[in-house]
Parts: structure tokens; C-alpha cells; sequence
């Protein structure tokens, strides 16, 4: 029954330059590719994946 206190520290993630998170989400966003989709729509689904990347 100790009172040590062991929390787990986070670690820091690795910060990413606009660029590379840039480039991220547009490959993330290849991945999605809908033929019944209009171009609208597909900028905005794109636009979402690269919203969730940030």
C-alpha cells in the first residue's frame, strides 16, 4: 500500500510543418475516391480529412 505516485508522462508528439501536414491529409484524402460523388463534395470530404489530420 504505497503512495507513490507512477503516472505515465505523455510524450510529446512530433510537431509537423504545415507542408508535411499538408501533404498528410491530401494523401489520407486519396484514399477516398467516390464515383457517385460530386466534385463538391469530394473537396469537402477532403477538406474534413484534413481537418481530423490537425
Amino acid at each position: 500500500m504505497g503512495t507513490t505516485d507512477n503516472k505515465p508522462t505523455p510524450t510529446e508528439p512530433t510537431k509537423l510543418t504545415k507542408e508535411q501536414r499538408l501533404a498528410q491529409a491530401r494523401e489520407y484524402a486519396k484514399q477516398f475516391k467516390f464515383d457517385t460523388l460530386s466534385p463538391e463534395e469530394l473537396k469537402k470530404i477532403r477538406r474534413n480529412a484534413y481537418a481530423y489530420l490537425l
